[in-house]
Formats: structure tokens, sequence, C-alpha cells
């Protein structure tokens, strides 16, 4: 069944991107008991699916699904939490390094025969540096433990987290201003949406490196995001998230020399993928079989009682 439900994503992840919300909307009507969440879903789209018992979502971002209307029909929204936690974290240490290291940089030096610059690259260490995590989640605590071996210092922010082990908890802009690196893991909420601002960027540094793995929306644009790397507060920035999804490239961020950028796919890897639908798929499987899966987006579907029907 593993290989049916990926094959089966893919395919409804390309259809979203090419149907209209009428057209979809005509699909579901009366018929879907499942759905794969690869694209928005509206509370619009669930009123026209009276039959649907549960959503799955391949990862842990649910900001593109309207949990409330979900809630009140109580179709739980199964969710991934464990499956590519250690490739995202891997992921982000891979582009920290990339950056560090320039390797894009030393690359061409080569193809482009200046060999004699090579004495003027800006090769960083991680040794002794700091590396300041926003959000300390399942990724963000793996980050941490990917970081120590590399004698860095760790800082981290998650006003949910009150002590974690090996990190010391600071507060946003500290962590901003003290950081050689920075790695977002936070969660798209209405609180955390444009958290990364100019006001804040402008704390980093001196010429700190920042990447984004988490959602695009935490960063509020990218005129904030390039005015920081032409000012020198950010030397580098890694994207594999954006907002939208995916970007116009028109914006003058993506042919900066020092911004790396990947597809929202580096946490993607061969082994992520089979624990991610494998994890999916079970638990669609367990809903429609009348039980619960392990992990839902809106576990109070099970806890509160039902709203009222409106009066005829």
């Amino acid at each position: 069944m593993l290989a049916e439900i990926q094959q089966l994503t893919a395919f409804t992840r390309d259809l979203q991107r090419r149907l209209t919300l009428e057209e979809m909307l005509q699909i579901v009507v009366d018929r879907a008991a499942a759905l794969l969440a690869t694209g928005r879903v509206s509370a619009r789209l669930l009123d026209a699916a009276p039959a649907l018992r549960v959503i799955g979502r391949s990862g842990v971002g649910v900001d593109a699904i309207d949990l409330e209307a979900a809630g009140r029909r109580r179709i739980p929204v199964v969710i991934t939490p464990n499956a590519n936690a250690q490739a995202v974290a891997e992921g982000a240490l891979a582009m920290l390094l990339c950056l560090a290291k320039d390797l894009r940089g030393l690359d061409a030096l080569v193809r482009e025969g200046r060999w004699a610059e090579r004495d003027r690259a800006d090769v960083r260490d991680l040794e002794g540096a700091t590396l300041g995590i926003v959000g300390l989640g399942r990724i963000g605590r793996r980050l941490a433990e990917l970081a120590r071996p590399f004698g860095m210092q760790v800082l981290g922010y998650d006003p949910y987290v009150d002590e974690l082990d090996g990190v010391g908890l600071v507060g946003l802009g500290t962590l901003f201003a003290e950081s050689d690196y920075v790695s977002l893991h936070a969660p798209l909420t209405p609180a955390t949406r444009g958290m990364v601002d100019a006001e804040l960027l402008a704390l980093a540094g001196p010429r700190a490196i920042l990447v984004n793995l988490a959602r695009g929306g935490l960063v509020r644009s990218l005129d904030d995001l390039l005015g920081a790397l032409d000012s020198g507060a950010l030397a580098a920035a890694g994207l594999d998230v954006f907002d939208p999804e995916p970007p116009d490239l028109s914006h003058p961020l993506f042919r900066h020399p020092r911004v790396l950028l990947s597809p929202h796919a580096i946490g993607m890897t061969r082994l992520s993928r089979h624990r991610i639908f494998e994890e999916m798929s079970l638990g669609m499987a367990a809903v429609l079989r009348g039980g619960r899966a392990e992990s839902i987006a809106n576990p109070e579907i099970y806890s509160e009682p039902p709203e009222p029907e409106e009066a005829a």
C-alpha cells in the first residue's frame, strides 16, 4: 500500500496544481472518504465532501489546511512528525556547511581557472561558532545534537520550551545578535508569521548566515532578507521554503550570489520519503478502519463535544 499512497500523492499534487477550486469541488463532492492534502484545503472544499473521514498530510505543516473547519466535522488531519526530522536537520546542517565553507565559490575558482584567488576565499569554521535555532521541536532538537560534535555553542528560542540540555535558551533578539549561524525551524502560525523582519535581521552579525527549512512565511518579506544581505548583517542565506511556493523568480534575491536555494525538497531523502508515506498511510488506514491515527494535527476532536446544530 505504501507505494500506491506515494504515487497517489504525487498524482494528487499535480492534479491540485492544474485544477481550479470549482473543478476540485466536482471531484470530491459526495465521493471522497479520504483526502491527501498536497495543496490548500479550505472550508469550502471540506463542505463539498460530506463523506470525508480523514485528511492526510505528508509532513507537519498544516497552515494550508482549515483545521477549524476540519474540527467542526471531527475529521482527523493525519500528520507525520516523526518521519523526516533527521533528514531536515541534516539538510539544515548541509546548507550551513555549504555556505560556511563557500563550496560554490571554491568550485568556481577551479572551473574558471582562478586558482590564484584561493587565498582570498572566505572559508569559515563551525568549531567555536554559535548556532542559533529558532524552534526546538523534533527538527530543532535534532539539529542541536548534530551541531555539538562540531564544537558549536547552541542557543535556542522557543516560547514553549523551558529547559533543554546543551542549549542556552534566550530571547529571539539575543539569539540573532549572538549567533554566527541561525536556522529556522518554527511552525507557521499567526504568531510566527513574519517574525523574522528587517529589524530582527539588523541585529544579526557580524555577517551571520541564515537558513530556513521551516516555512517561507516566517520571514516577513524577501525585501527584508535582501536588505540584510546588502547591508552586511547577513553574509549568506539558504532557503528551502518560500511564500508562496513556487516563488516569484523575478525578485532580485534569486539572483544574489550569496543565496543558496532548494525547492522545498532538501528533507525529502529516500529514507524520509519511505517513512513519511508509511506513517501517513498507516494513520489514514487506522482512521478508515474506525480507529485513531498515532499523530494528528487536531487531537482536540477526540476530547471536545461537538458543536450544537443551529436551529432551523
